[in-house]
């Protein structure tokens, strides 16, 4: 029983997080998905006009999706953290960490959403006009439907966290009162989202070490 009221307050305490930020996740959402959308247009567009520039695109798409001596090979723990590790980088990772910081923050994380989604659109695309639809998504989806909303919850926190500290910095800057419930509750929220993207990056990182590679062949 205290596990199963534990397990309870938990989902009701992540549940409330969401509906309380939900502006902030579902504009996060819409923007991933716009620029996504952007990237498969453009690379469509590449591949259907510009041949020249296709070929120099699958290229750079075939090398970055190389695995080189330095990332370890699928179904092994090291792969596995590697994988985690890379995923949750704004947690840890010192460079990384640097979209917390007020002011820089915003717009770093901004120019990331930007230049992930447009990797991922193009990278599907390059990959599905070079060896078949079937393999992008047998490749993207089994982890992805994971590894996507760990990274909007993990987004969405960080501007949370920008959002309410913002917030004190100015309201402290013109000499008015903090409003300390709001302010504990935004920070309480941000540490809810944070824990719950770090779960499914877990949870994405087990697909795509054992589960991925097995339906791609690897």
């Amino acid at each position: 029983m205290p596990f199963k009221s534990l397990l309870i307050n938990v989902l009701m305490t992540f549940k409330s997080s969401i509906q309380r930020n939900s502006l902030i996740i579902k504009t996060t959402t819409l923007a991933f998905i716009i620029f996504i959308s952007i990237s498969v247009i453009a690379a469509i567009l590449v591949f259907s006009f510009a041949p020249e520039l296709s070929d120099r695109l699958s290229e750079l798409i075939e090398t970055t999706l190389n695995i080189g001596d330095d990332i370890p090979s699928p179904y092994t723990g090291d792969f596995f953290s590697y994988i985690f590790l890379n995923n949750s980088g704004h947690f840890w990772n010192p460079i990384r960490m640097l979209v917390w910081i007020p002011v820089l923050g915003p717009v770093l994380l901004a120019l990331e959403i930007l230049v992930n989604s447009g990797v991922i659109g193009m990278i599907a695309v390059t990959v599905g006009i070079n060896k078949g639809i079937a393999y992008p998504i047998i490749g993207l989806v089994p982890h992805g439907i994971i590894e996507i909303p760990a990274f909007l919850l993990q987004l969405s926190c960080i501007i949370l966290w920008q959002t309410t500290i913002t917030e004190a910095i100015v309201t402290k800057f013109r000499g008015r009162t903090l409003e300390k419930a709001k302010i504990k509750r935004g920070l309480r929220d941000t540490l809810v989202l944070a824990v719950a993207s770090l779960i499914l990056f877990l949870i994405a990182a087990a697909i795509e070490t054992y589960v991925t590679p097995f339906l791609l062949g690897l």
